[in-house]
């Protein structure tokens, strides 16, 4: 047989080295791997699955710089549009105060204000009544008795300038003397029993009734605070307090001397001062009840002869 005879047995199979493997297997060399696999090199990864060079991310999942956000939902930069409405908000309170508040706070305090001043005119007002109407008929008896001094039929019922000038008025409850003068001059000694000691001195003016209650309404430096009914609600007719006996005793101070030093006010530095109140007869006798608006001293002076 010569070198191309087939070998004897299987005639599907070849002599080496151009050996036929079994069917379906090739040698080493030129093996051809099993059905749908590969070598190492050109290995053919699980289906549907790549080396990681080239791997595809599961379906629908990408990678991160890719990354496809969730249905809907947008990303950081393309934030939802903000609402105005805390800004309309804003507005409608700023026209309410402008409305409402701020003219509350600019009457408030004047009206408070007002009534402050009518409180505290009626209430010295009342202060001077009550000290007007104390009276107690046996400490009246009793002292009129023990003073020696005429019945009631003969004193001043009714006080006028011409009266006023007349007398030098002393202080009752404290050591004060004021002298006035047919000329409208007066001086108001502190002390009495010192007439070299301090002292005012100046011009007056005294009104009495129905003039007396115009000035104080009209013309004084107190007319926004005193009223007519005031006036009204204060008298005391059993004890003198009527509106024929209701005064300004109206001074403006001219000299001034004070610790032994003098001073000289010109005019534009005088100050006029409006006390007011009634003349009465009560346990004290006849006497001339005088206040100050907004001064709770009482100035209570009896009539001295000269």
């Amino acid at each position: 047989m010569n070198d191309n005879q087939y070998p004897q047995g299987n005639p599907n199979q070849w002599q080496q080295p151009q050996q036929m493997s079994p069917q379906g297997q090739w040698q080493q060399s030129q093996q051809t791997p099993p059905q749908g696999q590969w070598q190492q090199p050109r290995q053919m990864p699980p289906q549907g699955q790549w080396q990681q060079s080239q791997q595809i991310p599961p379906q629908g999942q990408w990678q991160q710089p890719q990354q496809m956000p969730p249905q809907g939902q947008w990303q950081q930069p393309q934030p939802p549009k903000k609402s105005n409405t805390g800004l309309i908000v804003g507005i409608i309170i700023g026209v309410l105060v402008v409305v409402f508040v701020l003219p509350a706070l600019i009457i408030l305090p004047a009206l408070s204000k007002y009534m402050k001043k009518a409180e505290e005119s009626k209430n010295q007002m009342n202060q001077h009544t009550e000290v007007v109407t104390q009276y107690d008929d046996d400490s009246d008896s009793d002292s009129h008795n023990d003073s020696g001094k005429d019945s009631t039929d003969s004193k001043q019922s009714v006080i006028d300038y011409d009266y006023f000038v007349s007398k030098d008025w002393i202080g009752l409850n404290d050591t004060a003397l004021i002298e006035v003068d047919e000329n409208g001059t007066f001086t108001w000694f502190r002390d009495r029993d010192n007439q070299d000691g301090d002292y005012y001195s100046g011009t007056f003016k005294f009104y009495t009734g129905d003039e007396a209650v115009n000035y104080i309404t009209t013309e004084s430096e107190v007319k926004d605070n005193v009223t007519e009914e005031d006036i009204k609600e204060n008298e005391a007719p059993e004890y003198g307090a009527t509106r024929e006996n209701f005064v300004c005793f109206v001074i403006t101070n001219e000299k001034e001397v004070f610790h032994g030093e003098e001073n000289t006010y010109e005019p534009a530095d005088q100050v006029t001062t409006t006390l007011y109140g009634y003349f009465v007869n009560d346990k004290d006798g006849e006497k001339l009840t005088l206040i100050k608006y907004g001064n709770p001293y009482e100035f209570n002076l009896v009539p001295e002869e000269k």
